[in-house]
């Protein structure tokens, strides 16, 4: 008795998902061509992203009080700390720029960066 079911069985599977595809990928088309499709397909992607705040937000409003009264760092310190490091890269930002005009202004070329020394192998 031999199985050849297996080769046969993924092509089957490989002819079944193709046509799938490309019946759902006509019908897919043929909705977003039309002017109505259009606006349902615009509605249901402002539906979903506030639904997805709205989540967001009541999980943090449910899980918040949870993870302070277990004694973790409270969401809100996380978002702080995030804040300051956006702020600092601004700033960052803002010197890089500042000093790329200055070397622009003095006609010379950016330095470049200065590579690492490895520290010496102790014996």
């Amino acid at each position: 008795m031999t199985q050849s079911g297996i080769p046969d069985l993924m092509t089957q599977w490989k002819q079944m998902s193709d046509q799938f595809l490309k019946s759902w990928g006509q019908s897919y088309e043929a909705y977003t061509s039309s002017e109505e499709g259009q606006t349902l397909s615009g509605e249901m992607e402002k539906n979903y992203v506030a639904a997805r705040a709205a989540m967001a937000k009541a999980a943090r409003e449910a899980y918040g009080p949870i993870v302070e009264a277990v004694g973790a760092v409270p969401l809100t310190e996380f978002q702080r700390l995030a804040d300051q490091v956006h702020t600092v890269l601004l700033r960052l930002d803002k010197i890089d720029d500042a000093l790329n005009a200055l070397l622009a202004a003095q006609g010379t070329a950016a330095p470049a960066p200065r590579a690492k020394k490895k520290p010496a192998k102790k014996k």
